[in-house]
Protein backbone atom coordinates (compact mmCIF):
# COMPACT_ATOMS: atom_id res chain seq x y z
CA UNK A 1 0.00 0.00 0.00
CA UNK A 2 1.16 3.49 -0.81
CA UNK A 3 2.74 5.27 2.18
CA UNK A 4 0.42 8.27 1.66
CA UNK A 5 -2.62 6.00 1.82
CA UNK A 6 -1.20 4.41 4.98
CA UNK A 7 -0.73 7.86 6.50
CA UNK A 8 -4.32 8.80 5.64
CA UNK A 9 -5.51 5.56 7.22
CA UNK A 10 -3.52 6.38 10.38
CA UNK A 11 -4.91 9.92 10.39
CA UNK A 12 -8.50 8.66 10.16
CA UNK A 13 -7.92 6.09 12.90
CA UNK A 14 -6.81 8.87 15.25
CA UNK A 15 -9.85 10.90 14.25
CA UNK A 16 -12.10 8.00 15.14
CA UNK A 17 -10.33 7.23 18.44
CA UNK A 18 -9.66 10.68 19.86
CA UNK A 19 -10.72 13.43 17.46
CA UNK A 20 -7.30 15.10 17.30
CA UNK A 21 -3.60 14.40 16.95
CA UNK A 22 -0.43 16.20 17.99
CA UNK A 23 0.21 17.51 14.48
CA UNK A 24 -0.86 21.14 14.34
CA UNK A 25 -1.17 21.76 18.08
CA UNK A 26 -4.17 19.48 18.74
CA UNK A 27 -6.24 20.73 15.82
CA UNK A 28 -9.62 19.01 15.78
CA UNK A 29 -9.68 16.46 12.98
CA UNK A 30 -12.80 17.88 11.36
CA UNK A 31 -10.94 21.19 10.92
CA UNK A 32 -7.61 19.77 9.80
CA UNK A 33 -6.18 20.04 6.28
CA UNK A 34 -3.99 16.93 6.51
CA UNK A 35 -6.52 14.47 5.03
CA UNK A 36 -7.15 16.81 2.10
CA UNK A 37 -3.42 17.17 1.44
CA UNK A 38 -2.82 13.44 1.73
CA UNK A 39 -5.61 12.72 -0.74
CA UNK A 40 -4.22 15.31 -3.17
CA UNK A 41 -0.73 13.82 -2.95
CA UNK A 42 -1.97 10.23 -3.18
CA UNK A 43 -4.21 10.52 -6.23
CA UNK A 44 -4.25 14.14 -7.38
CA UNK A 45 -7.85 14.77 -6.31
CA UNK A 46 -8.33 18.32 -5.07
CA UNK A 47 -11.18 19.02 -2.66
CA UNK A 48 -11.24 22.74 -2.08
CA UNK A 49 -12.79 25.92 -3.31
CA UNK A 50 -15.71 28.14 -2.44
CA UNK A 51 -18.27 25.38 -2.92
CA UNK A 52 -16.44 22.78 -0.82
CA UNK A 53 -17.97 21.44 2.36
CA UNK A 54 -15.79 19.70 4.91
CA UNK A 55 -15.97 15.95 4.74
CA UNK A 56 -17.07 13.86 7.72
CA UNK A 57 -15.20 10.87 9.08
CA UNK A 58 -17.69 8.63 7.29
CA UNK A 59 -16.98 10.46 4.00
CA UNK A 60 -13.23 10.03 4.54
CA UNK A 61 -13.61 6.33 5.19
CA UNK A 62 -15.30 6.03 1.79
CA UNK A 63 -12.46 7.97 0.14
CA UNK A 64 -9.93 5.70 1.85
CA UNK A 65 -11.72 2.57 0.64
CA UNK A 66 -11.62 3.94 -2.93
CA UNK A 67 -7.88 4.60 -2.65
CA UNK A 68 -7.24 1.07 -1.41
CA UNK A 69 -8.93 -0.57 -4.43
Amino acid sequence: MNSLVSELEFCLSLWEKQGYCHFGSLTKCGECAAPYLLLKLANGQVLHGKEMKRLTLKDWKKKLAELKK
